[in-house]
């Protein structure tokens, strides 16, 4: 920890001190003891370490965190200087006893507290959850910053996201758009991504902004972006899609394929109305081209005229109903997102909760149709 209580009932923050004032505490051996449990407390100040505080032994205290390494550390204490740098109510390790949880940092921003989870490390699924609905309960919005060792850039604009790593995504009050943040500590960069689409094969295509720590604002984290879902980028994962057969396949993406077969269709031929981006992937159980080519070919192919109900009785197979991302709470919906292409370009009419879908949808004859199909719809999309 790099904060503890001296004799004199002060808070000290080890790491902000000189180091000649760190070698002469340690000689007059001072005593400084835990926040929470009050227990006697050590130095750790050694060349390849940023100074700290830890417990004589591995005692069952709330404020006891193991495996915060030098770059963690260091991120921790960057954002701590750097929020008090900007005249906030900022708390290094807040202890909220009512949960018996511990924030990096908490910060008293516009009449809310928002606590600040610096995350270098993987950590379970289930730990996320429970952190997240641990400070939700009481009040407090959580806001996790990933380190930037976490961070594996897919070209310009886009992230290679794990699983684990989806649930780290935010959503505020007043953006649908799910972001995600970074902090490196070595570039002393903050970096947000704004989601514009999953493809579902932990890829993930958005915006991608660098900001300087000399020039970040808490504002910077919840400010409103307008991100363009049809990018360049997307078209070049349809390509990817069409071109490339992947080495493993999980048993819904096997599924898939083996249904694809039965009906004669080709994952290289399908149609350029399948992998369309939508927002709100996530709470899709397979992937965007999986979903899309079911309801083209198996439901709009045989269902021209379908009522909101029928629909969502096919779709709910492939629809996570639970609510397991807490940090996603707006209301969206990607199947909604993606028919209104299709009657963007009228080839769909929707009249209260009816459907019409004007034509079928068939496969290419190539993939130099299908590559300059896929091109020609996004320019009509993105008009």
């Amino acid at each position: 920890m790099l904060q503890a209580v001296s004799k004199n009932g002060q808070l000290v923050t080890l790491a902000l001190l000189s180091k000649s004032k760190i070698s002469q505490l340690k000689q007059e051996n001072s005593p400084f003891y835990c926040p929470i449990c009050k227990s006697k407390l050590v130095i750790k100040a050694g060349t390849k370490m940023i100074p700290h505080f830890a417990h004589r032994t591995t005692e069952n205290c709330p404020n006891h965190v193991g495996g915060e390494g030098v770059y963690h550390e260091r991120g921790k204490l960057d954002l701590f200087t750097l929020f008090k740098s900007l005249n906030l109510n900022v708390k290094l390790e807040c202890f909220f006893p009512e949960i018996k949880q511990r924030a990096d940092l908490l910060i008293q921003f516009k009449k809310k507290r928002l606590a600040i989870e610096y995350q270098c490390a993987t950590i379970p699924v289930s730990e996320i959850v429970s952190r997240t609905k641990g400070y939700q309960s009481i009040g407090v919005t959580p806001l996790w910053i990933l380190g930037g060792n976490r961070m594996r850039r897919l070209g310009k604009q886009g992230l290679f996201l794990t699983p684990t790593e989806q649930y780290f995504l935010h959503q505020f009050s007043n953006d649908p758009v799910a972001k995600i943040y970074f902090y490196c500590p070595n570039a002393r960069q903050f970096a947000r991504f704004d989601l514009a689409c999953l493809t579902g094969y932990k890829r993930a295509i958005g915006k991608l902004e660098f900001y300087p720590s000399a020039s970040i604002h808490l504002e910077n984290f919840f400010e409103k972006k307008l991100i363009n879902h049809l990018t360049h980028e997307w078209l070049l994962e349809k390509r990817r899609f069409r071109l490339n057969i992947p080495q493993k396949l999980n048993p819904r993406e096997q599924k898939f394929r083996e249904w694809l077969y039965i009906n004669q269709l080709f994952p290289s031929l399908l149609s350029s109305w399948v992998g369309l981006p939508v927002n709100g992937q996530w709470k899709m159980k397979v992937s965007a081209w999986t979903w899309q080519t079911y309801l083209c070919y198996d439901f709009l192919n045989h269902f021209p005229q379908f009522t909101v109900n029928q629909l969502n009785r096919y779709m709910r197979t492939f629809i996570n109903h639970q609510d397991q991302y807490p940090l996603l709470q707006q209301v969206v919906d990607p199947i909604s997102d993606y028919l209104a292409y299709f009657i963007k370009l009228g080839k769909m009419t929707r009249i209260d909760d009816q459907y019409i879908f004007h034509g079928s949808i068939n496969q290419h004859t190539s993939i130099e149709e299908a590559l300059r199909s896929d091109r020609l719809l996004h320019n009509k999309l993105i008009q």
